[in-house]
C-alpha cells in the first residue's frame, strides 16, 4: 500500500500543480489562491491586509484631497484595518536555464484591487481658537492593477516562491493616483 501511494505521488508531482494556496508578505499580505490554466495561463485571488503604519504618506496626502478638510491642518492619522482583495489573469513565460532543477518563469498580467480602509483623522482648525478634532472614514479604493514577477516551482516538493511588483491605478477614491506594491511569498501546489 505505501509503495502504491509513493507512485502516485510521483506521478502527481511529476505533473504541472493546477492548483497553489499560499502566504505573500508585502502589501498587501495575506492570503494568495493561484488557479493555473492551459497555454502558461493563471488566474489569482488574493486577500489580505496591511500594517498600520505602511502608506503613511499615502494616507497624509489623503486628507489633503478631502475637501471636508479645507482650511483645516493635518496632525496626525491612525489606520484602524485594512482588507484588500485582489483578482489578477497572468501570463507565464519560461526562463530556460540550463541544468536547473525546477521550473523558473517570469509573468505579467492585469487585475483589480480592491481595498478597504478605516483611517482616524486628527486634525486642528487653521484659525483661533484652533481646536481639534478627529474625525473616522473608511478609505476605499479600486482600479485596475498591472503586474510583474517572477515564480520558481521547486521539483521534488509541492512548493512555488515568488517575487513581484504592481501598480495600482486608482478610479475610486482618488482618481488617476497611482500606488505601487510589492510582495514575496509561497505557494502550496496541489
Amino acid at each position: 500500500m505505501v509503495i502504491v501511494l509513493a507512485i502516485l505521488a510521483g506521478d502527481l508531482f511529476a505533473q504541472k500543480a493546477a492548483h497553489g494556496i499560499g502566504l505573500r508578505l508585502g502589501e498587501p499580505m495575506g492570503l494568495t489562491y493561484k488557479l493555473y490554466l492551459e497555454n502558461n495561463k493563471a488566474l489569482e485571488f488574493g486577500f489580505g491586509t496591511a500594517a498600520s503604519s505602511w502608506s503613511s504618506a499615502y494616507y497624509k496626502n489623503s486628507f489633503k484631497h478631502y475637501s471636508r478638510y479645507d482650511g483645516n491642518r493635518y496632525l496626525s492619522h491612525d489606520v484602524q484595518s485594512t482588507i484588500y482583495l485582489q483578482g489578477r489573469y497572468l501570463i507565464h513565460y519560461d526562463i530556460p536555464i540550463e541544468g536547473m532543477i525546477g521550473d523558473l518563469d517570469w509573468y505579467w498580467g492585469l487585475g483589480a484591487v480592491l481595498k478597504s480602509a478605516r483611517v482616524r483623522y486628527n486634525y486642528q482648525e487653521n484659525i483661533a481658537p484652533f481646536r481639534s478634532f478627529t474625525d473616522t472614514r473608511t478609505d476605499i479604493d479600486f482600479g485596475p492593477e498591472g503586474i510583474v514577477g517572477m515564480e520558481y516551482a521547486f521539483d521534488e516538493i509541492p512548493l512555488t516562491i515568488f517575487g513581484e511588483v504592481s501598480v495600482l491605478f486608482e478610479l475610486l477614491d482618488r482618481p488617476a493616483a497611482l500606488r505601487a506594491f510589492a510582495a514575496a511569498g509561497v505557494r502550496y501546489n496541489f
